[in-house]
């Protein structure tokens, strides 16, 4: 009996210490707030890192929310500076300019997509697929009242949308694995992305000019709890240019895996 009280004891204990560690980032409490808001994205705008050599060191975020507004006219604004855990900026430090939070007609899903993926791509209400007569490739063309997705999202510096990539998003998205785009060691989205560089001049310069940042963004990329996908040339997480190829594992970075 003694014993019994002593297994239940411990289990209360790490119970009530699960739940005064826990604190809620500031991607949960976006859902929240916007919990009556049918459509919406929050993309990972900027990220910074201080390293103190007595004190904690401090981790912040940047976002940028995109919403349907009035009249289904899209609308976005770049929120202020957000403190993250070190745990939270770990998991994402590769994912800049990526959508790491989105809601679908009321479906809320944590998964990180490239921007505009998770709800407008694809989607033949806001655009469709076009064929370059000249090369015979398919990419994807919003109609004009939706036009200014490309510049609301960043679109333009990634280039074209080709239907080949977007279904092969698809395939990562359906098995809960990020998708990056590009080659091996050659990310066509996220914080080593040329697009990301082009999009977010002040996260470029600190990664080029401050090293101290640059080697607290890599090593957080390497130490991500996620894993490369299974069959891709990616090797894992253990270099910041194996993280990236075909794609990675998100299972544990998702609430939901459905698709539009």
């Amino acid at each position: 009996m003694r014993r019994i009280v002593g297994v239940l004891s411990l289990i209360f204990l790490i119970s009530c210490s699960s739940q005064e560690t826990f604190k809620k980032t500031p991607v949960d409490q976006f859902i929240i707030d916007m919990s009556d808001v049918k459509n919406f994205t929050v993309l990972l705008h900027d990220m910074d890192a201080e390293e103190h050599m007595f004190t904690a060191n401090e981790y912040r975020h940047q976002y940028k929310i995109i919403t349907m507004g009035a009249d289904s006219v899209p609308q976005s604004k770049v929120t202020e500076w957000y403190p993250v855990s070190e745990s939270f900026f770990n998991l994402h430090s590769g994912d800049i300019g990526m959508e790491i939070a989105s809601k679908v007609d009321g479906k809320v899903s944590k998964q990180v997509s490239p921007p505009g993926y998770s709800g407008y791509v694809g989607n033949t209400r806001y655009g469709q697929w076009r064929t370059n007569p000249s090369t015979g490739t398919s990419f994807w063309e919003f109609y004009g009242r939706y036009a200014m997705f490309r510049s609301i999202f960043g679109m333009g510096y990634y280039g074209p949308i080709y239907r080949s990539s977007y279904y092969d998003y698809r395939r990562h998205y359906s098995s809960g694995r990020n998708y990056y785009g590009g080659s091996s060691g050659s990310p066509r989205y996220g914080s080593y992305s040329s697009g990301a560089t082009k999009s977010n001049p002040s996260f470029s310069r600190r990664m080029s000019s401050n090293s101290s940042f640059k080697s607290t963004v890599n090593n957080s990329v390497s130490r991500s709890p996620a894993r490369s996908a299974a069959g891709s040339k990616s090797t894992g997480y253990k270099s910041t240019s194996s993280r990236y190829g075909s794609g990675s594992s998100s299972r544990s970075r998702s609430s939901s895996s459905g698709g539009k």
